[in-house]
């Protein structure tokens, strides 16, 4: 019995990251199976973090990625970003490289019944180690151009090629790849199949690993590639119909898009704390160095932005439960503007760090470097920052033309975070939402409640005033964005009569992709100010009195700030709480969500799944 199979079948998302951070037990324990220190020499050797991988499927982690119909325990969207959220703070190579079970989400979107109840019993029976395989070599993220072959034969397959980069290339036990099965006279976009490959069950041929790539970040991890040299499959290991791959592939990165969001937060919570720690420590000119007003004001907003990068990831996941046909453009904007939330701050952070942050020892807070280079992976991965912004670029003349015409909803569902949700069903994802963004539609109504508010002890007649203002600066600022989408569409790059050198058929107009990004800032706001509109009543005095949504709302782009932009008094209410939670060992979070009690080991726990074979 796995450490999960003893918990409460009903456990909310925050126990359950609890459960996980006993579980581990204090990161600062170097007995303890995943510990900071270990992980900066294990990435200093550029060596997979197998000991922390262990103890992590101790925990049956991967029963999180099976649907609860087929035996699992995805109930819960939540559930997976609070458990990243706990396994990143600690080591980004132990959450990227065990994360990758998200991609069997494929067999749930796409499989048959069958194959479904197949790969479900796999997953169970712990072991298994998808990797995702679509990039090649030559493309990059232009999957149309993939050349890797999939020749249908006698209801079986042959794969020939070879797929890179690709996390977990050389050690994965199945593959999720995409294969042309068409020809010149197929239509591009139906021109690939997708296919999950079990490596052990394949007829004839070769799979083979492509070495590591030294890469900038995540040095521990697997980043390869594996190749198929006329490898025989059976026609089972095809999801979905031939010529289907890009749209299925396509859903399943709008679901693991939103899911990054959790890797960002683990990460910015323990950058923060980690300079949170050392400066508090740290006296220089007679006090401690988080006391310098510079300081203070830093930590304060890096402490914000996590704020809002959780307020985003939130809703986004409660999105995934009630509109999950809508995520052609929110798992882009949520994966976006969460990553940019923790990098600008990583980089503040850096700089208020000093010298320190170029160290990269452990008694010299070296975590932090080590942090710094993991987090900004989440930019890249499963489709990076430009493929997002081009995606949510091409589907704003439909966001502009949906706007204002969505029914009248109860928005609770979406922002009360005691409210119950209905199953999460990864098979509803559309490839296209026709515009539709429910986070942006229900603004009229978020706007609605906050005239209606009235002044209270928790709430001063003059924020709430500031507070309405700012909220109808929202309206204001998303009517413009959606105004300036069909000036933008009048001159796509590529077609402008005086530029002639261009022979790409990627011909999106930077101005949509500024105002894609606009809209990405745009939308955290609105979720901050939803998620603090239906949960002023059991969060406390700090969530309730609303000094950190007016400081979210007087950023421009809510991820940007400068020094001196904060109001000294939410300056100091901010980093308050901020090292309230640092010290009383609480997550960096508008809950309540603690920690492993420092010194803690990790709990008693033997009876862990073996290894796999493949692991390294």
């Amino acid at each position: 019995m796995t450490q999960l199979e003893s918990e409460s079948p009903t456990v909310t998302p925050i126990a359950l990251a609890e459960s996980l951070e006993k579980w581990f037990g204090d990161p600062g324990t170097e007995s303890n199976s995943l510990n900071f220190s270990s992980a900066l020499e294990l990435d200093e050797r550029n060596e997979l973090p197998a000991a922390g991988i262990e103890r992590l499927r101790g925990f049956g982690f991967n029963r999180f990625f099976v649907p609860e119909q087929l035996g699992g325990n995805l109930r819960a969207a939540e559930d997976i970003l609070m458990l990243t959220r706990v396994i990143a703070r600690r080591d980004m190579n132990v959450a990227v490289s065990e994360s990758t079970q998200v991609w069997m989400m494929l067999a749930w979107i796409g499989g048959t019944p069958e194959q479904q109840a197949k790969h479900a019993a796999s997953v169970l029976q712990g072991g298994v180690v998808p990797c995702l395989a679509y990039s090649e070599p030559e493309h990059g993220a232009d999957l149309a151009a993939n050349t890797f072959r999939a020749t249908p034969d006698g209801g079986q397959y042959v794969l020939s090629g070879e797929k890179w980069p690709i996390n977990r290339g050389r050690t994965s036990t199945h593959v999720v790849l995409l294969g042309t099965t068409g020809d010149g006279t197929t239509p591009a976009k139906r021109r690939q199949s997708m296919f999950l490959v079990d490596r052990s069950t394949v007829l004839s041929g070769e799979v083979t690993g492509v070495p590591r790539v030294p890469t900038y970040g995540l040095r521990g991890c697997d980043i390869s590639g594996v190749a198929f040299d006329e490898t025989r499959v059976d026609g089972f290991a095809r999801l979905g119909a031939e010529g289907e791959g890009l749209e299925l592939a396509l859903r399943g990165l709008l679901v693991t898009r939103t899911f990054c969001t959790g890797l960002s937060l683990g990460t910015g919570d323990t950058m923060l704390r980690t300079v949170g720690d050392f400066l508090s420590d740290r006296v220089l000119y007679d006090g401690p160095a988080a006391e310098i007003p510079y300081v203070n004001e830093s930590l304060a907003n890096a402490y914000l932005s996590l704020l809002v990068a959780e307020c985003e990831s939130l809703v986004a996941m409660r999105g995934l439960h009630l509109y999950t046909e809508q995520f052609s453009i929110w798992g882009n904007l949520a994966k976006v503007q969460v990553a940019r939330l923790v990098d600008f701050s990583a980089k503040a952070l850096a700089r208020t760090l000093g010298a320190r942050y170029f160290m990269r020892a452990h008694e010299h807070v070296g975590t932090f470097q080590k942090m710094y280079r993991d987090s900004a992976v989440v930019s890249v991965f499963d489709g990076s920052e430009p493929v997002c912004m081009d995606s949510i670029a091409l589907q704003l003349p439909a966001l502009a033309k949906a706007y204002g015409k969505d029914r009248d909803e109860d928005w609770r569902p979406l922002y009360d975070l005691r409210a119950e949700l209905p199953v999460f069903e990864p098979h509803r994802v559309s490839v296209f939402g026709r515009g539709r963004d429910a986070t942006f539609a229900s603004l009229p109504h978020l706007l609605d409640r906050l005239a209606a508010l009235e002044p209270s002890g928790g709430l001063d007649a003059g924020r709430l005033a500031a507070l309405r203002t700012r909220g109808e600066g929202l309206r204001e600022e998303l009517e413009a964005l959606l105004a300036r989408v069909q000036d933008a569409r009048r001159t796509p790059a590529g077609q402008d009569p005086a530029d002639t050198a261009t022979t790409s058929t990627k011909t999106t107009a930077p101005a949509l992709i500024r105002i894609a990004e606009e809209l990405s800032a745009l939308h955290a706001k609105v979720a901050a100010l939803g998620i603090w509109l239906f949960n002023r009543d059991h969060l406390g005095e700090f969530f309730a009195d609303g000094a950190w949504l007016e400081a979210a709302l007087n950023r421009g782009k809510v991820h940007q700030y400068e020094t001196g932009d904060l109001d000294p008094a939410a300056a100091r209410t901010l980093a308050a709480e901020m090292h309230r939670q640092r010290t009383e060992g609480e997550y960096f979070s508008l809950l309540t969500v603690r920690m492993a009690e420092p010194g803690a080991p990790e709990e008693d726990g033997t009876d862990r799944p073996s290894a796999s074979p493949t692991a390294a």
